[in-house]
């Protein structure tokens, strides 16, 4: 009888670790929560506290709550932001709802090509398109100055809460696009299909089975637009402040930075209020999240969805969506692009007449040129770090039996409901209390990428979990098996797998950490400015042609940095749609 040869398998001997894996997960864990929730106890301190946290003495007290709720100007703030998110919350989730349903269940002309550039107004650097339409649709706008002087026609008063909401809408609408899209994509369409073979016609489909189906996933798109538009900056600040509409944001900032005798105490406590509203809501996100889990329309795999035909209406609804792209995107992004190359931008005269490269010159000096330096070493150091690190919480939070991680995802997803302006107080104070290694950050620019890292967390978390949700834990466990630890598992096995989602989220936070710059309001120096500060300062001081080519600089850099991460690894829409895009 013929001998069988068996092959024995020989396990490497795993190495000991220098660490055991408790010890590496607790500083991990220790690391993420410290670096989030820790900025917020300062703040709390100081607005408590019956003077600023760098003077001696002191005692605790509340005098600083009196004055703010005593402050009328507070409460016509809170109006203000309530409104101003109310009305951005309607008309990006009715038009975000409406192009979703269009994309993902009708015959649309181009859809394909829709479902892609619906995307752009919340890819683009926020503060850019909001220059490019104060340039465009301004009170002194080229547009608003063509069609009032040379045609006679009155436009939207963008300076007013309804037009800011206008603005705040249309960039904001893909959020809700996104949320509605994923919805629909994860049902199936035989509700759909048995509706039209009982004779319903498509307008009946769509408000009887399609649209209760979408339910969830309004509720959940709407909490959070509400929250971003709450925490927005940079559209109430360069467009309300000059009609004296202030928002709350707007007002901490004001009382920070141009109050006669700032309070810090004051500003603190309002901070602390923000916090806890968009705490409130993210808590009410995280509920949503949980009965959109309950929506159900079929278990197991869902099969082809049936489109409904739009007829006579296929092509001017596709108009209709070209219009807003149009609209939302291409109008501010070339009249940024024609402010930078002109003197004046002016339809009195003709703007080939007006050519210039100076703007584009003093790129090359000064402020402008710090600003791109450090911009650009800012993205890429920080990509870098918030990546590596996100990537071991995730393996914490999701892939380790330690006692704490069910906290992570929560806490890692936080930092996206924080205004960006108190991301910016809470560091502000905390290197102001941790003297040496604080007062070294606190003048250089790693200061500012270290706000902007914690700030944009979530975007690594949110592309890098879906991946590893996908990878079998049978993995680990033949890892542990083979007398590999923790860590072992995890850098040999999983980590690899993980690769792919790992390079698209360092471009997600390359682009997001270039664009942000509202944490950097209360930490910015002379020799640490970035793009955003810059370009919002100098707009203020009316620098506008080369602001405009700055933010074209911006602009060119978040498209290729995009295009190159498209091209080179697919990463999913929905985990920009989790968060949110920038703030504007």
């Amino acid at each position: 009888m013929a001998s069988v040869a068996h092959d024995t398998l020989v396990l490497p001997r795993p190495r000991r670790q220098l660490l055991p894996a408790g010890v590496l997960q607790a500083a991990v864990w220790l690391l993420v929560v410290g670096l989030i929730v820790g900025p917020f106890v300062p703040m709390l301190y100081a607005s408590v506290r019956d003077r600023p946290l760098y003077e001696a003495g002191g005692v605790l007290t509340l005098d600083a709550y009196r004055q703010l709720f005593s402050d009328g100007a507070f409460w016509r703030a809170w109006v203000n932001t309530i409104e101003y998110a109310s009305l951005t919350t309607a008309v990006a989730v009715a038009g975000g709802a409406a192009a979703a349903i269009l994309v993902s269940r009708t015959d649309l002309a181009l859809r394909r090509a829709f479902g892609r550039l619906i995307l752009l107004p919340i890819l683009l650097p926020p503060l850019g398109l909001v220059l490019g339409w104060i340039v465009v649709w301004g009170p002194g706008g080229y547009l608003t100055n063509l069609f009032s002087q040379r045609l006679h026609i009155g436009t939207l008063a963008i300076d007013t809460v309804p037009g800011m909401s206008l603005i705040e809408a249309s960039r904001l609408l893909p959020v809700a696009y996104m949320t509605c899209e994923a919805a629909l994509a994860r049902a199936d369409s035989s509700l759909e299909d048995a509706a039209r073979s009982a004779g319903a016609s498509p307008a009946r489909v769509l408000r009887s089975v399609t649209i209760p189906m979408l339910r969830p996933a309004l509720l959940n798109s709407a909490t959070l637009i509400f929250t971003l538009a709450v925490a927005s900056l940079g559209i109430p600040l360069l467009l309300g402040t000059a009609r004296n509409i202030k928002f709350v944001s707007s007002y901490l900032y004001l009382q920070w930075t141009n109050a006669a005798q700032p309070d810090p105490a004051t500003v603190s406590a309002g901070a602390m209020m923000l916090l806890l509203v968009a705490t409130l809501l993210l808590l009410l996100r995280n509920r949503l999240l949980g009965a959109e889990a309950r929506y159900v329309s079929i278990a197991g795999r869902a099969g082809r969805n049936a489109m409904l035909p739009l007829r006579a209406l296929r092509w001017p609804l596709a108009a209709l969506i070209a219009l807003y792209l149009v609209f939302s995107t291409l109008i501010p992004v070339l009249g940024l692009a024609v402010m930078s190359v002109v003197v004046v931008l002016t339809p009195l005269v003709a703007p080939w007449h007006l050519l210039t490269w100076a703007n584009w010159h003093q790129l090359a000096t000064g402020e402008f040129h710090r600003a791109i330096v450090n911009s650009l070493e800012i993205s890429l150091v920080g990509a870098v770090l918030a990546t590596a690190l996100v990537a071991i919480a995730t393996l914490v939070a999701h892939r380790s039996r330690f006692p704490l991680r069910k906290a992570l995802p929560f806490v890692m997803l936080y930092p996206r409901a924080t205004p960006g302006l108190i991301v910016g107080i809470g560091f502000f104070w905390t290197y102001l209390l941790t003297w040496g290694v604080g007062s070294w950050l606190r003048g250089s620019i790693w200061g500012i990428m270290l706000a902007f890292c914690v700030r944009n967390l979530p975007f690594a978390y949110v592309v890098m979990y879906p991946t590893l949700a996908r990878i079998g834990e049978e993995l680990d466990r033949a890892g542990r098996a083979a007398g590999a630890g923790w860590w072992r598992t995890s850098r040999s096995i999983v980590l690899p797998l993980l690769r792919p989602a790992i390079f698209s989220a360092f471009i997600l936070m390359f682009v997001e950490i270039l664009c942000d710059y509202d944490p950097a309001l209360f930490l910015v120096k002379p020799g640490n400015e970035v793009i955003g500060t810059t370009m919002l300062s100098q707009f203020i001081q009316g620098t506008v042609g080369p602001v405009a080519a700055l933010a074209m600089v911006q602009v060119g850099v978040t498209v290729v940095v995009l295009g190159l991460g498209a091209r080179l690894f697919k990463y999913g829409s929905s985990s920009i749609g989790v968060t949110g895009g920038h703030d504007a």
